[in-house]
């Protein structure tokens, strides 16, 4: 399911953790399951069982949905069923790396703001050293360039 292509201006890769971690899918469809079942016995009604998947499965889209990465020589592009985001290197001052993914910052220093402004990518099974190695020549280039 993973797809990857490398060159030495671009690197593009599929996340798809719904499908890639299929022992942790399972027990969540049990676990879904057996939520809706008890929203249904609380308050027998169907609408109110179809409104709180609505709500709970939308926000979990990033585990449902595949999320396609596309770093580019000049910017970064994400793009997802009904999202696409692009921005370009000079956008981010900063980079973290954890064990999942990098958080692509706006901002120079540590703030509490990173989570909701920066840019989180996830590795997937794509090798993690190629995606940072690439992703911090791009940023070191951009900041030379300002």
């Amino acid at each position: 399911m993973e797809t990857q292509h490398q060159t030495d201006e671009q690197l593009s890769w599929t996340v798809h953790p719904l499908v890639e971690n299929w022992k942790r899918s399972a027990l969540l469809g049990i676990f879904l399951c057996f939520l809706f079942l008890c929203i249904y016995w609380g308050f027998k009604s169907v609408p109110i069982v179809f409104l709180s998947a609505l709500f709970l499965l939308g926000s979990l889209y990033k585990y449902f949905l595949p999320f396609r990465y596309q770093c580019e020589a000049d910017r970064l592009i994400v793009t997802a069923c009904c999202y696409r985001m692009a921005r370009p290197w000079a956008a981010f001052r900063s980079s973290y790396v954890d064990a999942n993914g990098i958080l692509l910052s706006p901002f120079a220093k540590p703030t509490r703001l990173e989570n909701f402004r920066g840019v989180y990518v996830r590795f997937g099974a794509q090798p993690s050293e190629s995606v940072v190695t690439f992703i911090r020549a791009r940023l070191e280039s951009a900041t030379t360039e300002e």
